[in-house]
């Protein structure tokens, strides 16, 4: 297999965007670039450049008729409702002819743009918080099933790793992720003062937004593309990063993700 280089990588995820894109517009369906790519949209004019993923967030209503109804010729995306072998509470666009090795206990499906869907939640903000901090063990339990230890951990980090499946090997994540799904699907409340990315590792102040947030959208430069975007990118920014326009310090610039190869299926 040939490998993919990090350019090579970024130019795949550009393409998953574009079709996903284009797919929304012809079927009137709304989403947002979110967290880093949307960081990456106004800091740099498409990715941060030490990143190497696209996030997106769509309105739960968009989100399902999406994935429900997307089809391409070799992207395809996955959802855990649908894909009983997919365990992610978020869907993923993958490029089929691609493989990609990450530290986890699921599947490579290969390149990809994670989809999140945005749920309603309450008017009262501290229903709110007591929603999303009712789902953090699970989600917690999630993670500790996932993860998996890599060349690139210390080795004490390596043996926390192995404890942390220890703790959680009596779960599937079939079962954790249906749970999850379970929980999510309880948040139906059209109209609410409140949104949030409840599938998100985030924490719980940075997991909810007020709904006026994504209710402007406009189209924004990527790289050499345009992509949609809320309007109120700075409140939504400052909330989840703070003073976002400041750089981190050089040892600080490297992928969060756990990419270890990404080849060419031949």
């Amino acid at each position: 297999m040939r490998h993919i280089s990090l350019d090579e990588l970024k130019q795949i995820q550009l393409n998953i965007m574009k079709t996903v894109h284009q797919f929304c517009v012809d079927n009137g369906l709304k989403y947002t670039l979110a967290y880093g790519s949307m960081l990456g949209a106004v800091r740099h004019g498409g990715f941060i450049p030490w990143d190497d993923d696209i996030d997106i967030i769509m309105p739960r209503k968009d989100y399902d008729v999406f994935v429900r109804n997307f089809r391409h010729e070799y992207i395809n995306v996955y959802d855990s409702r649908k894909d009983i072998d997919y365990c992610y509470p978020f869907a993923k666009a993958v490029d089929s002819r691609t493989v990609l090795e990450e530290n986890t206990a699921l599947e490579n499906h290969g390149v990809d743009i994670d989809i999140f869907p945005l749920d309603d939640m309450f008017d009262d903000y501290s229903e709110c918080l007591n929603f999303m901090s009712s789902v953090m063990p699970l989600k917690k339990k999630f993670r500790y099933k996932l993860v998996r230890p890599s060349y690139k951990n210390v080795w004490w980090k390596k043996i926390l790793i192995r404890l942390a499946n220890l703790s959680v090997s009596f779960y599937s994540l079939r079962e954790l992720v249906d749970k999850l799904n379970r929980r999510y699907a309880q948040l139906n409340d059209n109209g609410s003062k409140y949104v949030c990315m409840a599938v998100g590792t985030e924490c719980t102040l940075k997991g909810i937004f007020l709904r006026s947030l994504f209710e402007d959208f406009e189209m924004v430069p990527f790289e050499d593309c345009s992509f949609m975007c809320i309007k109120n990118r700075d409140a939504f920014l400052k909330q989840v990063y703070g003073d976002y326009m400041q750089l981190p310090r050089e040892d600080k610039r490297v992928s969060p993700h756990a990419i270890n190869n990404v080849y060419w299926k031949e």
